[in-house]
């Protein structure tokens, strides 16, 4: 697995796990005062409490569903990639862009569910 491949299956992960304190500090610093913890629980929750009632269970990543290249890359961008998020009942997904700040992998955007 790419590096930012990593960050992204970490930041999923946290999100599955309920840490959203870890899923927070994965964020560069402009989404970090944009999305609290709380609010990364509430978009989280959101993609799929209108048709699920249990929790996520896993996330699911597939190398075939992420970039080095796209038309929408920046400056800075190491990648881009889809993470699948799974309940017993429910298919979602987050989208991360992984850009470098000063060194360090985090995500500068993330888009919530399937397109």
């Amino acid at each position: 697995m790419k590096p930012f491949e990593e960050v992204a299956v970490a930041f999923a992960s946290a999100l599955v796990e309920g840490d959203f304190v870890r899923a927070h500090g994965l964020l560069a610093p402009n989404l970090k005062q944009e999305l609290s913890p709380e609010a990364l629980r509430e978009q989280l929750f959101d993609m799929f409490r209108d048709y699920s009632e249990g929790p996520p269970k896993a996330a699911h990543f597939d190398d075939q569903f992420s970039h080095e290249d796209w038309p929408a890359k920046q400056p800075g961008d190491r990648g881009w990639a889809y993470v699948g998020i799974h309940g017993d009942d429910f298919m979602e997904a987050v989208s991360v862009t992984v850009t470098d700040v000063e060194g360090a992998l985090l995500i500068r955007e993330v888009e919530w569910g399937r397109p």
